[in-house]
């Protein structure tokens, strides 16, 4: 057997075993813990149930803590009302394993990689390690429900007839989805982005009719709140704002480069995306959209960076070697979680300065490899202006001519 075959089939073994052990762990702390967010879900079906409040004081949280979703994430809830707070949080893990093999198998898929499936199956455990899945088991968070139900639609897993109305879902349970619609635009796919805005209406429609007042007073009060997924000093908060707070920057501050960073990332990630579509490279299109989504979020923590896991996949493929080394290096910081550097204590300014660094690395690389794949977006279009001379002039094949092909750009 050749040396490379061997190692590849020892790395596959060894991720499988990971993967089991791992998926075991998680199955035991979901019987013996507790999970924080699960349970807010969990009152908000109860709620909607009972008849009860969603948004005022009367909604019956058993933590304390506020449901902040529109009102059809409510309903979507509902099936978890009548579950034993143990069961619920097996199902809820048992599902978030399933949907982690099902995100990393499609992206194998559009990676064209071998065995696409045993892959995704052996890379699970590690992404379950990562500190944004870990984060999201901990709480019991829908993100990686959220980031299964894109994948599958910006990658062309679903019908072609009913693609984008799973994008659309998403948006409906939770905003932040609605922005990966790009990936529609930049194709010219008008029929799933107009699926996908339909489907998004149809929530707000059927969220109303099932709770008009609290329906208005979500799109008129909550929507616009943009610290109800927290603050941005908050340490998990990964993105732009959050690595600028946390410099001791004021609110008033950070205002201006956060937004301003946010339109340049949006601007960014729509050319970007739709270079490397044209490229037939939609994985790179997907994290390249996904990084601009949580660097530039008003708050980002790190259990909203779910769809980072795909860079594990991403790593295998064959890519420039400058973008390979910051995916790799924005792998590793989340599979550490580098943010759990502030729970040291800094007494010094180099202490301080240094736990900075550490401390937001995950933001940081997140940052990195957005620029990096804009760059290689960059690239590859100045390799396809210069195809058309670097290849033979163009004249009607003949018999004893084939039609000349223009150079491959190397990656």
């Amino acid at each position: 057997m050749p040396r490379t075959q061997l190692i590849n089939r020892t790395l596959t073994a060894a991720g499988l075993l990971l993967t089991v052990a791992v998926s075991v762990m998680v199955m035991w702390q979901a019987a013996t813990e507790f999970m924080l967010d699960l349970e807010v879900f969990q009152d908000a079906g109860r709620a909607v149930v009972n008849g009860q409040d969603l948004y005022s004081e009367e909604f019956p949280s058993r933590s304390g803590f506020r449901f902040i979703y529109p009102p059809f994430g409510a309903l979507i809830f509902a099936p978890l009302a009548p579950l034993d707070a143990t069961v619920a949080q097996i199902a809820w893990s048992a599902a978030t394993i399933v949907s982690v093999w099902a995100i990393l198998a499609m992206v194998a898929v559009r990676l064209k990689l071998d065995r696409p499936g045993i892959v995704a199956l052996a890379l699970t455990g590690v992404a379950l390690l990562s500190e944004p899945l870990r984060s999201n088991l901990m709480f019991g968070q829908i993100n990686v429900f959220l980031f299964l139900m894109v994948t599958a639609d910006v990658l062309g897993f679903t019908p072609k007839r009913f693609r984008g109305v799973l994008l659309g879902v998403a948006a409906g349970i939770k905003i932040t989805p609605a922005a990966f619609a790009l990936m529609f635009l930049v194709r010219k796919d008008w029929g799933s982005l107009a699926r996908s805005v339909a489907a998004v209406f149809a929530t707000i429609v059927v969220g109303h009719l099932a709770r008009p007042a609290e329906s208005l007073h979500f799109w008129t009060h909550e929507f616009w709140a943009t610290d109800r997924g927290g603050h941005p000093w908050f340490v998990p908060n990964q993105a732009l704002s959050g690595l600028l707070t946390r410099a001791r920057l004021t609110p008033e501050q950070i205002e201006l480069p956060v937004y301003g960073f946010f339109l340049v990332a949006a601007l960014a990630a729509t050319w970007g995306a739709w270079q490397l579509t044209r490229r037939d490279r939609p994985v790179d299109a997907l994290l390249l959209v996904a990084l601009g989504v949580f660097i530039a979020s008003p708050v980002a923590v790190t259990h909203h960076w779910s769809g980072v896991i795909i860079a594990f996949v991403f790593l295998l493929a064959p890519r420039r070697p400058l973008l390979r080394l910051s995916v790799a290096a924005l792998a590793l910081a989340h599979l550490i979680g580098t943010h759990h550097a502030y729970a040291l204590i800094a007494d010094t300014p180099g202490e301080h300065i240094l736990q900075w660094v550490v401390g937001n690395l995950q933001g940081m690389t997140g940052i990195a490899v957005f620029a990096i794949l804009f760059i290689d977006a960059v690239l590859l279009s100045r390799a396809e202006a210069t195809e058309p001379t670097e290849a033979a002039p163009i004249t009607e094949p003949t018999e004893s001519a084939q039609p000349a092909q223009a150079p491959e750009p190397s990656r």
